[in-house]
C-alpha cells in the first residue's frame, strides 16, 4: 500500500499537480497573465479542473453562472476533457443561469453536443429576482471544485481567483445535495421543504449556501454563518472581494455585514478589506470610504493593468471572495458582499478550520495586499470609474 501511494504521488507530481489524498482539500488559484501574483504552493484552477474531469468515471455535475470561451483560451483543454468524458460514457448534468445564456451562444451550443450531457437552465426571476451565481462541479459524488472561478477562459488566465478542490466527504455530500436541489429547481421550480434551525456540529469543514429558501435542510444559510464568524473574531479579519456594498435595490440599506465589520473594529479587531477598482463605479463607494474612517479598519483597492494585447471586457481584476478570521478560519466561496448574493441568488461557500489552507490563503492575501497593484482607498479623493466592459 505504501508503494502504491508513493507511485500515485509521483505521477501527480510529474503531472504538475499535488496529489489530493482522500478526505482532504486544497486551494486552487488563477492569476492574471503578466502579473507576479502566482503562489508557487498552489495548483492552477485550469489544471485542477482538467484533472478532476479526466478521472471521473460515472458522472459529472456542474452548477455554473455561465460559459465563455475564446479561440486558444484556457477553457479549451477543460472543454476537450469534458468531451472526452462524455465520449467514454460519463453522464454529465450541467446547469446554467438563464440570465447569462447570451454571453457565448457558440459555447452553449458546444456544451449541448457533449455526448451524454443534459443541460438545464436555472431561472430565479419569478421567485426572488436572483440568479445562479455559484460556480461548482462534482465528480462521481466523491470530489468537488468550487470557488470564484467562472466557467470562463478569462477567469482562468486574466483574473485573480481562489477556489478549493476537495474530497472531504462532508463538503462533497452537502454540495451534492445542493446540486440535486438546483437540478430539480431548474426543471420545474420545485423548492425544498422549509429548513428547520440546524445545529452545527463542530468539525474542520462546513458547506453553507444561499439563498436560505433554496438550501437543503442539512446546509446552513451562508449569511448566518458569515455574521457568526465576524462576531467571533478577536484579533484580525482579512477580506478579499470583487465588490462590497451595504446598498441594494433602490437605495435600500442592508447593514448585516457592514454592522458586523464595524462591531469587530470597535472591539479592537484589525480589519483589512481588499476590493477591486470596479468599486469606483459602485453606489457602495461612499460607504466603503466611511469604513476607512473607523479606527482599526484599512481598505485597499486593487487595479490590475490591462494585458499587453489590449483591453479585455470583464477581466483584469480581482474576483476572489474569501475571509480569514484570526489566522484560524477560512471562509471561501462565490458571493460578493451585497444583499442579493445572500438573500436572492444561489451561491455556495466553504468554511475551513484547517491550518495549512488558512496559511496558504493568508499568503495569497498578503502577496496581493502588499503588491504594486494595490493602493489605500482615500476617503477624500474622487475616483474615475474604470472601463469594465
Amino acid at each position: 500500500m505504501a508503494k502504491l501511494f508513493r507511485a500515485v504521488l509521483l505521477l501527480a507530481t510529474l503531472a504538475g499537480l499535488p496529489a489530493l489524498a482522500d478526505g482532504t482539500s486544497s486551494l486552487i488559484q488563477s492569476v492574471p497573465k503578466e502579473t507576479s501574483l502566482a503562489n508557487p504552493d498552489l495548483a492552477f484552477a485550469r489544471d485542477a479542473w482538467v484533472d478532476v474531469i479526466r478521472h471521473a468515471r460515472t458522472r459529472l455535475d456542474f452548477g455554473e453562472f455561465y460559459i465563455a470561451q475564446a479561440p486558444g483560451g484556457a477553457l479549451e483543454p477543460v472543454l476537450q476533457e469534458l468531451e472526452r468524458a462524455g465520449a467514454r460514457g460519463v453522464k454529465v448534468r450541467f446547469i446554467l443561469s438563464a440570465r447569462m445564456l447570451d454571453q457565448d451562444p457558440a459555447a452553449v451550443a458546444r456544451l449541448r453536443q457533449v455526448p451524454g450531457l443534459e443541460l438545464r437552465i436555472f431561472d430565479l426571476k419569478g421567485v426572488s429576482g436572483g440568479i445562479l451565481h455559484a460556480k461548482y462541479f462534482l465528480a462521481d459524488g466523491r470530489e468537488a471544485v468550487l470557488g470564484s472561478q467562472n466557467f470562463d477562459w478569462r477567469s482562468l488566465e486574466h483574473i485573480h481567483e481562489l477556489g478549493v478542490r476537495t474530497s472531504d466527504p462532508v463538503l462533497v455530500d452537502r454540495l451534492q445535495e445542493v446540486f440535486e436541489v438546483d437540478w430539480r429547481f431548474a426543471l420545474d421550480k420545485t423548492l425544498p421543504p422549509p429548513r428547520p434551525p440546524l445545529k452545527v456540529q463542530p468539525g474542520p469543514a462546513e458547506l453553507v449556501a444561499s439563498p436560505p429558501f433554496l438550501s437543503p435542510g442539512t446546509v446552513r444559510p451562508a449569511l448566518e454563518a458569515l455574521v457568526q464568524l465576524l462576531d467571533q473574531a478577536t484579533t484580525r479579519v482579512q477580506v478579499q472581494l470583487l465588490t462590497y456594498s451595504p446598498v441594494s435595490g433602490r437605495d435600500h440599506y442592508w447593514p448585516a455585514l457592514d454592522n458586523a465589520l464595524r462591531a469587530a473594529a470597535v472591539r479592537g479587531v484589525k480589519v483589512q478589506l481588499l476590493v477591486s477598482d470596479w468599486m469606483y463605479k459602485s453606489r457602495g463607494l461612499p460607504h466603503l470610504k466611511a469604513l476607512t474612517l473607523i479606527p482599526n479598519v484599512e481598505v485597499r483597492v486593487a487595479s490590475i493593468p490591462e494585458a499587453s494585447t489590449g483591453h479585455l471586457p470583464y477581466a483584469r481584476t480581482i474576483h476572489s471572495k474569501y475571509l480569514l478570521v484570526d489566522g484560524k478560519t477560512l471562509w471561501l466561496g462565490t458571493s460578493n458582499w451585497e444583499e442579493d448574493y445572500f438573500e436572492a441568488s444561489r451561491n455556495v461557500e466553504v468554511i475551513l478550520h484547517q491550518p495549512d489552507l488558512v496559511k496558504q490563503a493568508g499568503d495569497v492575501f498578503g502577496k496581493l495586499w502588499s503588491s504594486p497593484y494595490v493602493s489605500a482607498l482615500d476617503p477624500m479623493k474622487t475616483y474615475a470609474p474604470r472601463k469594465v466592459d
